[in-house]
């Protein structure tokens, strides 16, 4: 559960993160693109942001609450931001639905401190960090960002639904087939295809959790010093949408959206 003065703070714009935490990590697609005035006029059910200028944005590498009271807070958040003034950073192409994938900040005046949409949502632990179908994940920082909301369960990090899946719970993989979620787990072995990269979790390949990986993905992931070797019996947390497939399995598009972490045991 938020606490109303939090709450209070982000509707009132004041929990902020300057232009420096858009950064673009080392081997990545270009993160660029033209910072352009543009006015909020209208937010859709989904959290999309109508535009001044005629365009339709999504906030990029973010995702909002499936349900509940913190998507409502997360699309009051959003409202709130209506007929303010913004500057809109979006270098990819419309994807099918006409809409662009979009860094937005508020166009603060001169002198202080701007404020991004998608990092003051994951601050709150109003949104999840989510690269989608993009190519490349262009704000580091809010992997960071949302590890701080998590470790203090704000927002939806309070909630069971939403903390990280272990890799070995078959029936708990199963059961949310079909949704996106966080997993962690220790990789006990590395496939790797002239196509695709499997991180296998259990030893039965065709019952236990696996992390599937593109050969483009794999090569990205390789100019940044990730090996086979280096993977094997790590811990790691992934995230995307869980498939049902030879037990349960997540693609994995974008190198960020794997992250090592600390193991427990303390190996």
């Amino acid at each position: 559960m938020i606490h109303a003065w939090r709450l209070a703070a982000l509707l009132a714009g004041t929990l902020c993160l300057t232009a420096s935490a858009w950064g673009q990590a080392r081997g990545a697609p270009p993160c660029g693109g033209t910072a352009e005035q543009d006015r909020i006029t209208g937010v859709s059910a989904e959290g999309d942001l109508s535009l001044a200028s005629g365009r339709i944005a999504r906030l990029s590498g973010i995702r909002l609450p499936e349900s509940g009271p913190q998507r409502e807070q997360a699309l009051a958040f959003l409202r709130m931001q209506g007929d303010k003034a913004v500057l809109v950073r979006a270098p990819g192409a419309l994807d099918r639905w006409g809409r662009l994938s979009a860094m937005v900040e508020s166009a603060a005046p001169s002198g202080s401190s701007s404020a991004h949409l998608a990092a003051e949502l994951v601050t709150n632990g109003l949104a999840l960090v989510d690269a989608g179908v993009a190519e490349t994940h262009c704000a580091p920082d809010l992997l960071r960002l949302e590890a701080d909301a998590r470790r203090q369960s704000l927002g939806i990090w309070a909630q069971d639904r939403y903390k990280p899946l272990d890799a070995m719970q078959r029936e708990s993989l199963r059961e949310r087939a079909g949704a996106f979620a966080l997993v962690e787990g220790r990789v006990r072995s590395v496939g790797e295809r002239r196509e695709r990269t499997y991180l296998n979790f259990g030893g039965a390949w065709a019952e236990d959790f696996t992390i599937v990986i593109s050969r483009k993905t794999w090569t990205r992931m390789a100019e940044r010093g990730v090996t086979a070797a280096s993977l094997k019996g790590s811990r790691i947390r992934a995230r995307g949408i869980l498939e049902d497939w030879q037990g349960t399995a997540l693609t994995v598009r974008v190198p960020e959206m794997i992250e090592r972490i600390e193991d427990p045991s303390g190996r």
